[in-house]
């Protein structure tokens, strides 16, 4: 069977998945698109993980990627699952290398340090600099600093870094993740663009602006308050209405 085959043959089992969904029609799905894997964990090798192992967690993700498939949204499965795979790829190398590397000492004040940031986020309606972090975890500002750059150079995007996105989308998402849980969710790219694009399409001028200033420019809520001749206050309402707006669009996926 050739390529295009196959890639037919995958199109109508993924639709009949999508009403029928069960283990053995899923399996029939995976194993008609190893190939994927295969081609996706080539660039992997040679960093000290066997082609064995590699090839077992992309196929996890393969997997993932056939169960969350919407052929109703009119996406090529080929162009889904790569992100899926890859995202698999990565959470597995930076799993590795934090348990090697890391000190168990410092993932842990990585992990309060992360816990009470978010908290610090959600009551200030702002990030919390060292000084408070270090208040409400009783850690030293050179503690802090260190765990935050363990934790970032370990990060989701340690073998290809965020910073170096291509796109005012890929942006978009990467600033949104910490703030409503898009990395966690288990969500992709083609995912993040389409729940990011249906919310900025519901949202007034005023909240866009204010949206690109505090999660992609990381202006201060004072910043932003100043700009729109408007009280701290009800930028800070407006920036949790953003966010309730985000979290409603991600629960209906």
């Amino acid at each position: 069977m050739t390529r295009n085959q196959t890639q037919n043959q995958t199109s109508e089992l993924l639709k009949e998945y999508a009403k029928h969904p069960t283990v053995e029609l899923r399996n029939k799905i995976v194993e008609d698109n190893l190939y994927i894997v295969d081609i996706l964990i080539r660039k992997y090798l040679g960093k000290g993980v066997d082609y064995e192992d590699l090839y077992q967690v992309g196929a996890i993700g393969l997997v993932s990627a056939v169960e969350r498939f919407d052929p109703s949204k009119g996406y090529e499965f080929r162009s889904f699952a790569t992100p899926t795979i890859l995202g698999e790829i990565k959470k597995y190398f930076r799993d590795k290398e934090w348990s090697l590397k890391v000190p168990r000492r410092m993932k842990e004040i990585a992990g309060k340090v992360q816990e009470t940031k978010e908290k610090l986020t959600a009551k200030l309606g702002r990030v919390p600099d060292v000084q408070e972090i270090a208040e409400a975890t009783g850690f030293s500002h050179e503690q802090i600093i260190q765990a935050m750059e363990s934790a970032k150079a370990y990060g989701t995007y340690s073998l290809d870094s965020a910073s170096n996105s291509s796109s005012d989308e890929e942006a978009e998402a990467n600033a949104l993740e910490q703030y409503i849980g898009f990395e966690d969710s288990g969500f992709e790219k083609v995912e993040m663009s389409e729940i990011i694009n249906n919310v900025l399409s519901s949202l007034s001028d005023t909240y866009r602006y204010i949206f690109k200033q505090r999660f992609l420019l990381n202006k201060s809520q004072a910043e932003i308050a100043k700009h729109l001749g408007v009280s701290q206050m009800t930028v800070s309402r407006s920036e949790k209405a953003i966010i309730e707006r985000f979290k409603k669009e991600l629960n209906r996926h």
